[in-house]
């Protein structure tokens, strides 16, 4: 028998709440929705550009290059979307200045990925190489928003040391649009995904109690 779909079970469960009396959705349910939708969009743009790179391999440049940068901003799509748990799964309140200041992060993933993906219309096949050129700086200073957000309680001393590796991986991206190095982007990409793996790791994220 088929599970019941992750929207039906909220209406479910909104619908028991509504009839004891309490709030249709939790705090995290309500300010998840719209993380979760702009999430979907960058991610659906990044499959988007892996379906492209097969459909379109044997004519396209700098592939290794083009498919390494589409791994590593969908692992953050993804990372940051399991993360919201961590981050909000037990507020009960939040502020609109401080849910707009957060919202710029899944903001900012599908700028990057929107960048990051170039468009492939009537089997005409662009330059990836050109095209990573023209956008590296926007796409690179897109990256850089989400790995800063987290300096405040970093400074003040109530987040953990691992997530300084998040401030660490803003300042490679930083220097990915600062220096047009073609040498150093491809150095940037290894440097990238070794630091936010060694994150991954050390924070042994998990769902649940």
């Amino acid at each position: 028998m088929p599970s019941v779909s992750f929207e039906v079970e909220l209406l479910v469960r909104a619908q028991e709440r509504h009839l004891h009396g309490e709030h249709l959705l939790t705090t995290f349910e309500y300010i998840s929705v719209m993380h979760s939708i702009v999430l979907a969009l960058g991610i659906a743009r990044l499959l988007t550009g892996f379906a492209d790179l097969v459909h379109y391999w044997r004519r396209l440049n700098i592939r290794a290059f083009f498919l390494g940068w589409l791994t590593l901003v969908l692992s953050l799509h993804m990372g940051w979307w399991f993360g919201l748990w961590a981050r909000f799964g037990g507020i009960t309140d939040i502020a609109l200045s401080t849910y707009l200041l957060w919202f710029a992060v899944p903001a900012a993933l599908y700028v990057a990925s929107r960048l990051l993906v170039p468009e492939f219309r009537d089997g005409v096949v662009p330059d990836l190489k050109e095209r990573f050129e023209q956008v590296r700086v926007p796409f690179f200073c897109s990256l850089a928003v989400p790995m800063v957000m987290d300096l405040p309680g970093l400074l003040s001393g109530t987040a953990p040391p691992t997530v300084w590796l998040l401030p660490l991986l803003g300042i490679l991206a930083v220097s990915g649009a600062v220096f047009s190095s073609p040498r150093w982007h491809r150095l940037l990409l290894p440097l990238m995904a070794g630091v936010y793996l060694t994150f991954m790791v050390l924070t042994r994220s998990s769902l649940g109690a």
